[in-house]
């Protein structure tokens, strides 16, 4: 009745399979061809940022020329960018122009700034008034749920109302007669 079992001394071979050479190579070129084509356009934008700096400080000396005085400015005509340029006013008028633009522009940033600190306190008042929302919403469902257990604990008092009044006596003198109510019974004794 004795069966042998054979074991064999054989372990099972582990198959990874490995993706062949050719699709790595095929990823890798996908993936260099992707690697040239975000250079090139990574070229691109680097040039346009050039000529669009280039363009924006030829405007800046055209602005300049057109303050500076420069001959163009002396005389009245017109600068390189077509705009007629007005004859320059005195000098104190100047300095006065220049220091209430000045005083504009600070205004004009402190303004900004007040509206930036006046938007994120809006913002963090509403955050506070839907944390005090979330607060009365739970304190309400508690209070809700302590009534319905405060109407429970009324209901089972009522319902055992006339069962309490007829044990008026404390549990501790009820123990201590009941030996005595038992000899009382079975010797006949009164109550």
């Amino acid at each position: 009745m004795n069966s042998t079992i054979l074991l064999t001394a054989t372990e099972p071979a582990l198959k990874l399979s490995r993706p062949s050479a050719e699709k790595w190579a095929a990823a890798l070129a996908e993936e260099r061809r992707r690697l040239l084509e975000d250079q090139e356009q990574l070229r691109e934008r680097e040039e346009n940022l050039r000529r669009y700096e280039a363009r924006l400080r030829s405007l800046q000396e055209e602005i300049e020329a057109g303050r500076g005085g420069g001959p163009a400015g002396r005389s009245g005509g017109t600068a390189a960018s077509g705009v007629r340029v007005m004859s320059r006013a005195p000098f104190g008028d100047e300095a006065a122009l220049m220091a209430g633009w000045e005083k504009l522009h600070r205004a004009r940033e402190l303004l900004e700034a007040e509206q930036a600190h006046l938007r994120e306190d809006r913002l963090a008042i509403r955050d506070q008034e839907q944390q005090v929302k979330k607060r009365e919403a739970a304190v309400a469902a508690r209070e809700q749920a302590l009534a319905a257990r405060e109407s429970q604990i009324e209901a089972i008092a009522v319902a055992d109302a006339p069962v309490a009044s007829e044990h008026t006596l404390s549990a501790v003198t009820r123990l201590t007669r009941v030996p005595f109510d038992m000899a009382r019974s079975v010797f006949g004794g009164k109550k």
